[in-house]
């Protein structure tokens, strides 16, 4: 039996001396902020209320989603993330558009926070003691633990893989995706919404096939979809927003 011995090595600093994108400054621009769009546009900000709202994010491991959605004051946000290394890296590297999400994982309950606190403490102080948990394991863990005890949530994000590029809907990565497509629906309240990004809008072949998959789903849903131009994707962004069909099919 051979035995390899793996070493992680963070690079933390990248100079190049030339790029198209970013100049020949010899120094890389911090992309995050320009990114923001990326993330409002997953979360439709403007057009969605989440104000007094359940939410759960699969994925999100930046931290940018939540981050952006504890602002709109939710009732309570589960983010399910299994890849622990990435947090740390961002609560590190990437502090602009996850703040200090990372640095404390751990559920802290609603309404702990008066303004007349907040105001003695300050709000970055208040915004780390907001209602959220963020669960470090597979996510599919947590939805079937919710689908046992019958909690349905207003809002899910599929903020997991992109849609595969591929010719079928077929192969081991979108197997995944339709399994938690049918699982997330199981615990979305029967006028909630899902969430999720597609892949780009030069890929129309896979986004095709999705779309095929979301018309399979029983109960049956409607979707619409949203595009954006990502500056780090250099590319049109495909994003969709589902809902049930009917509000009483949820409970089908």
């Amino acid at each position: 039996m051979l035995v390899f011995d793996v070493k992680i090595t963070v690079i933390e600093a990248l100079k190049p001396l030339s790029a198209r994108s970013f100049t020949n400054s010899g120094l890389t621009i911090d992309i995050s902020e320009a990114d923001l769009i990326y993330t409002e546009t997953l979360m439709q900000r403007g057009k969605e209320i989440y104000e007094g709202k359940e939410i759960v994010i699969l994925g999100g491991g930046d931290g940018a989603l939540l981050y952006e959605l504890l602002k709109e004051n939710p009732k309570f946000v589960w983010m399910l993330e299994i890849d622990e290394l990435v947090m740390r890296a961002c609560n590190k590297y990437l502090k602009s558009i996850c703040g200090d999400l990372h640095s404390n994982y751990g559920c802290k309950g609603p309404g702990m926070i008066p303004s007349a606190t907040e105001n003695k403490i300050g709000i970055e102080t208040a915004f780390l003691l907001s209602p959220r948990k963020i669960i470090v394991e597979d996510c599919m863990l947590t939805v079937n633990q919710f689908i046992k005890e019958g909690k349905k949530v207003d809002f899910i994000f599929g903020d997991l893989t992109d849609i595969p590029i591929s010719d079928s809907a077929c192969g081991e990565l979108w197997e995944f995706m339709i399994t938690i497509l049918q699982s997330a629906f199981k615990i979305l309240k029967p006028t909630g919404k899902f969430m999720t990004h597609g892949n780009g809008a030069t890929c129309p072949e896979s986004l095709e096939l999705y779309e095929q998959e979301l018309m399979k789903l029983k109960p049956p849903v409607h979707f619409t979809k949203t595009k954006a131009f990502v500056p780090s994707f250099l590319e049109d962004w495909i994003f969709y927003q589902i809902t049930f069909k009917t509000t009483d099919n949820g409970d089908a």
